[in-house]
């Protein structure tokens, strides 16, 4: 099993702990095809709290309403030998700007 990477919260009483994050995790099924257009995966994902905030808070940066987000996806196979494709949903990357990145050196902002 994959270890979550965890975010820290600072507590008076407490010091930092981590707090960490469950993944926004689903799961698609081959579909039974009863129309021509019919999709050829189902199923459903179970999103986290703070994923939709990430995402309605991206959301509010965007003019047009539309928000990027990251998908992945893993082949598995069920307790019963059934097939299926595990799909996680998570906001958009973005790095955070550090201070003194290693490429200022040796440039400098001179």
């Amino acid at each position: 099993m994959r270890k979550q990477k965890a975010n820290y919260r600072r507590d008076e009483e407490h010091g930092e702990e981590p707090i960490v994050f469950k993944k926004s995790l689903g799961a698609l099924f081959k579909n039974k095809n009863t129309k021509p257009r019919s999709p050829e995966l189902t199923g459903q994902i179970k999103l986290q709290s703070h994923t939709i905030e990430a995402i309605v808070k991206d959301s509010k940066r965007t003019e047009g309403g539309e928000v990027i987000c990251n998908i992945a996806a893993w082949r598995n196979i069920d307790q019963r030998g059934k097939q299926y494709i595990t799909i996680e949903l998570s906001p958009l990357f973005r790095p955070q700007a550090r201070e003194g990145d290693i490429m200022d050196f040796p440039f400098g902002d001179d």
